[in-house]
């Protein structure tokens, strides 16, 4: 099927780039990433959102709580503390995206606040943000995944270097340079039984000479004649046969 593709460009948190080839059926995506930095005395992970979800966080998840803001330029630094102090976070809020690590109790006293907040450098841009360590030496940093994601479709992509070895044995069916496996989501029975027969009860893999990317059409089998419709069905062809994903570190 013959698809008109739109090609974006995004920042991994990594300061890796992106170009992601996606069929306009697919819809606009919400872009989120992840990351983790290693060096001696710190090993954080840390997650990337659109600018304004952490408003959830005094709201939803420290009701109550405590919340301390910093401004820097061009960004401003926010504490959040659960009342009963069970929890707490950090986040890199910037003009377009935002970075949070999580602490896994109190937060940490300031020196060692501020200890981290000099180990790594923020920047952010309309295409993404990324959060570095400013030392290299010693240090690594790994895991880096840049999501895409609306109520259509779910795509995931990683650096082919990091990933390959996640990739089954056997080869996968070739798409051009590409290959492609299938294999079943993890679904209750429930579901499983709803959506089975229908190209919405697999995970797709894709692996490109630099990326390696998975794609999933997220369904729950309880949508009204959602698994016979044929523009649902007919998405699902154009993503499989349009999505590309490069990454250039």
């Amino acid at each position: 099927m013959v698809t008109s593709t739109l090609a974006l460009n995004r920042l991994a948190a990594d300061g890796a780039r992106l170009t992601v080839d996606l069929p306009l059926e697919a819809g606009t995506l919400e872009w989120h990433g992840h990351t983790r930095i290693a060096a001696p005395g710190l090993l954080r992970a840390f997650s990337l959102a659109p600018a304004g979800h952490s408003k959830a966080v005094p709201t939803h998840i420290f009701p109550g709580g405590r919340v301390e803001t910093f401004r820097r330029r061009g960004y401003d630094l926010r504490l959040y503390e659960a009342v009963d102090r069970s929890n707490s976070c950090l986040i890199w809020a910037g003009p377009y995206h935002e970075v949070t690590t999580w602490f896994n109790g109190p937060a940490p006293r300031q020196s060692v606040l501020n200890a981290l907040v000099a180990a790594v450098e923020f920047a952010d841009g309309p295409e993404g943000a990324k959060i570095t360590p400013r030392v290299q030496v010693g240090t690594q940093q790994f895991g880096t995944t840049v999501f895409g994601i609306n109520d259509r479709v779910l795509i995931m992509a990683l650096d082919a270097r990091s990933a390959r070895e996640s990739l089954p044995d056997w080869q996968g069916m070739t798409r051009g340079d590409m290959e492609v496996w299938k294999d079943a989501l993890a679904l209750d029975p429930e579901q499983k039984a709803a959506l089975a027969g229908t190209p919405f009860e697999w995970r797709y893999t894709f692996a490109s000479p630099t990326a390696v990317f998975t794609v999933i059409f997220p369904k729950d089998g309880t949508e009204v004649g959602a698994l016979g419709d044929p523009q649902d069905h007919a998405m699902v062809e154009a993503v499989l046969g349009g999505v590309r994903v490069e990454w250039a570190a």
